[in-house]
């Protein structure tokens, strides 16, 4: 039954398709023709909408880190420093270790100094101070309490086993209440004795965490905050991993290992699962990390992938259509030539308009103007198929003999005769302003008009090809009679033509390079290698516009040739200096040694070692110097091809980079460390740090940092920090009811000394003063 209708159904349809088989076929590789570019341009789309919602989460992710970054930053230094002065505090720094901290009075200055931070900051719960040698622990919840009677004893234990000092851990007691702490041990600056206490601020994890989950913008995104030391403080969606090594966690050692401060990557998680990761690390050591599933960009496009198969469909439909239509009006002649034929086999003929040997003309006509059609096109592709194969030749593609006399024969290029290749290349093309870097195959195209232009005025005979963004190519072929000097002469007129006309019409100038003489068509590619081989020439002698390969391996060759090692080092120490003009001088001194050599390889690798000697001397300025690079400096370097252009390259380039890099580097680096130490001085008046200490901080000598101060601040390091006492006496002065005694002793002055600093900035006493601003 079924089959029954579905010839009823082969019956209707078969008279509305075309006939011959060929037919069915053209119209199936239409409809392939249309939907294929379908198909490709809605999967690009697709691919577009993920790259540019990836890049949309990393600018997002991105902005949304920085945000959480510096709000931390904030969070997190405000308890460093709150810590840092507590330690630094004379209650606890002049007493601790000593018998005179076994004193209540004492305690009770000191809890009310806990008290005084724990209301200056909401995030502080808890701040514990322990001296080893009284075994006191005071605390500001629990207030004076032995060693063994404190509660979290063993937090102190772990403390004081502790490798380092000035870390957030968590605790093994304070963890188990919900605490991260600040600890530092005690005295702060303490290299090779032995800690005499320990002090410990204990925050909210939770309220931390909260900070993290306000900052995300995805249900599964997953906020990471890593110390110094790799391990986990914070963690959005695992808190198990809280206080372990992020080196264990699959995916981030990349990321650990990477010394960009920013940045973004993809990595394989635990699950096997791909997670979109950006990171921002700090001058502080911490990392911040966002993670975000792939899954979650691909939920955000499945609306995507429906558009594109509904519209492959649309439009595969509307091909078949169009296809058939198309194709029946094509070929409407030979269909209507098929059902007569069928007609008059069958005895029942169907006559057209016309007699039949008009018809069959009429069809006849229509195919002999398709063919010519075909012809035509054939002929303006002819000159593209004809340079293709010219350009297999120069590469020395592997062409069998039989297929190669029939592609000459085909494109009427004889086998029989001489061969050379002339190749040409545009000198300091890179100092050319018309053209942008990116339009070489424009100044090609016009080299090798001038060049067409040039052959076809000439007796010569040959073709000229274009293979890259640099090269202009002529292939000349001589007759087998001519005389081997006869040939070398055509071709040496033929190459100045070349460059004449180049510097009169398009003032480009030219160097020309020029192959051996064959006698067979295959060799080209030989004669093509060997006019580049004598183009290399140009790096040790740039005198000669034209060089011909020949006359080139008559060149003598020094025996030996060492590397001017003396000249980098002048080169590199002189950058380093800033003298730049000795540099200079040292450099034209390597150049005319490494020439000496005769050798293109040699001489290349020459200034390959002198970049490098300069990016590694870079690096050594500090670190991250490298990072500033934009440019593959090896790859402009191989660019240029003779030694007017490699020494005009490090002139004009790399040494003046070198400068601007090292003092961009010197001038952030200085005014940082100086901006670190005014910090430390105004949290910390009252207490008398030295120059020695703080230079020991930011990492310089103590007579550099003394030159900084004067040369950014204008004033001494002396002078700066009487200038910060007495301002802060200023202030005491104003708003608070201490005596002038007090004062002084806050600020880290005797009475005395507090006068005379007042009587030396402020002209006046310290009481007078008060009297004279109330």
């Amino acid at each position: 039954m079924l089959s029954k209708w579905m010839d009823q159904i082969r019956k209707v349809i078969a008279p509305l398709l075309p006939r011959a088989n060929y037919l069915n076929r053209l119209i199936w590789f239409g409809c392939l023709s249309v939907s294929i570019p379908i198909v490709l341009a809605g999967s690009a789309y697709y691919h577009f909408s993920i790259v540019k919602l990836t890049n949309q989460f990393k600018v997002d992710n991105l902005a949304s880190l920085t945000l959480l970054k510096d709000r931390m930053e904030n969070v997190l230094t405000s308890i460093e420093h709150e810590s840092l002065k507590i330690s630094s505090n004379s209650l606890i720094k002049g007493t601790l270790g000593t018998p005179d901290f076994d004193d209540y009075a004492l305690y009770a200055s000191i809890i009310d100094t806990f008290q005084v931070s724990k209301n200056s900051s909401s995030l502080i719960s808890e701040i514990m101070v322990y001296d080893k040698q009284s075994g006191a622990v005071i605390t500001n919840n629990y207030g004076f309490l032995p060693y063994k009677e404190y509660k979290d004893h063993e937090d102190i234990d772990q403390i004081l086993k502790m490798e380092g000092s000035g870390k957030w851990v968590y605790l093994p007691s304070a963890s188990r209440e919900g605490y991260l702490s600040f600890v530092r041990k005690l005295p702060l600056m303490t290299v090779d004795q032995q800690a005499q206490g320990v002090l410990a601020i204990h925050v909210k994890e939770d309220i931390l965490e909260k900070n993290l989950v306000n900052y995300t913008f995805a249900k599964e995104q997953s906020l990471l905050l890593l110390d110094s030391n790799n391990q986990i403080v914070l963690h959005s969606t695992d808190k198990n991993n809280l206080g372990q090594s992020a080196e264990r966690l699959a995916g981030l050692q990349d990321i650990l290992k990477d010394e960009d401060s920013t940045g973004e990557t993809v990595v394989l998680g635990e699950d096997q699962e791909r997670y979109l990761a950006v990171y921002y690390k700090t001058t502080y050591g911490r990392t911040y990390i966002s993670l975000l599933p792939e899954r979650e960009l691909t939920k955000e496009l499945t609306w995507v992938r429906w558009v594109i198969f509904l519209s492959v469909t649309i439009f595969l439909a509307f091909g078949v259509l169009l296809t058939f239509f198309a194709s029946k009006r094509a070929y409407n002649p030979i269909e209507q030539l098929i059902r007569y034929g069928e007609n008059i086999g069958s005895g029942q003929p169907l006559l057209p308009k016309g007699n039949d040997i008009e018809y069959i003309k009429s069809c006849l006509s229509y195919l002999n103007e398709q063919s010519e059609s075909l012809n035509n096109y054939l002929k303006k592709v002819s000159p593209n198929i004809r340079d293709q194969f010219l350009q297999r030749l120069l590469s020395g593609s592997s062409i069998s003999r039989a297929s190669l006399l029939n592609e000459c024969d085909h494109h009427q290029i004889s086998v029989q005769g001489t061969y050379v290749v002339l190749v040409g290349i545009i000198e300091n093309l890179f100092k050319e302003k018309r053209f942008l870097p990116n339009e070489g195959s424009i100044v090609i195209f016009a080299v090798t008009n001038v060049m067409n232009e040039l052959l076809a005025k000439s007796s010569l005979n040959g073709f000229i090809v274009e293979k890259n963004e640099r090269e202009g190519i002529a292939i000349l072929h001589f007759d087998s009679e001519e005389s081997h000097e006869r040939v070398l002469e055509q071709t040496r007129m033929f190459a100045k033509e070349i460059r004449e006309a180049l510097r009169t019409y398009l003032s480009f100038s030219m160097s020309v390079g020029v192959g051996r003489s064959y006698q067979e068509i295959t060799s080209v590619a030989e004669s093509y290698r060997e006019a580049k081989l004598a183009l290399q020439h140009r790096i040790f002698n740039d005198s000669h516009p034209v060089l011909f390969f020949e006359e080139m391996e008559q060149t003598g060759r020094q025996s030996m040739f060492f590397y001017p090692n003396e000249q980098e080092k002048v080169i590199v120490e002189a950058l380093s200096r800033g003298e730049i003009q000795l540099a200079e001088q040292a450099l034209e001194q390597f150049a005319q040694i490494v020439r000496g050599s005769e050798s293109y390889n040699t001489i290349y690798q020459c200034y390959h070692v002198l970049l490098s000697s300069i990016i590694q001397s870079l690096e050594e300025k500090g670190p991250g110097m490298i990072d500033s690079l934009e440019d593959n400096w090896f790859d402009q370097l191989k660019a240029r091809q003779t030694s007017r252009e490699i020494y005009e390259w490090f002139i004009e380039l790399i040494f003046p980079l070198y400068r601007q890099i090292t003092e961009e580097s010197r001038k952030k680096g200085a005014k940082l460390a100086i901006q670190i130490v005014c910090k430390q001085i105004k949290e910390n008046v009252g207490v008398n740090h030295s120059l020695i200490e703080f230079a020991d901080l930011v990492g310089l000598s103590p007579s550099y940092l003394s030159k900084l101060f004067k040369k950014e601040l204008g004033v001494s390091f002396v002078e700066y920090v009487m200038e910060s006492k007495v301002s802060k006496a200023k202030k005491l002065l104003e708003d608070t009811e201490y005596s002038v005694m007090e004062i002084a002793e806050l600020v880290g002055y005797s009475e005395r000394n507090l006068n005379r600093a007042f009587q030396r900035y402020v002209n006046m006493s310290p009481k007078q003063y008060r009297m004279s601003h109330r």
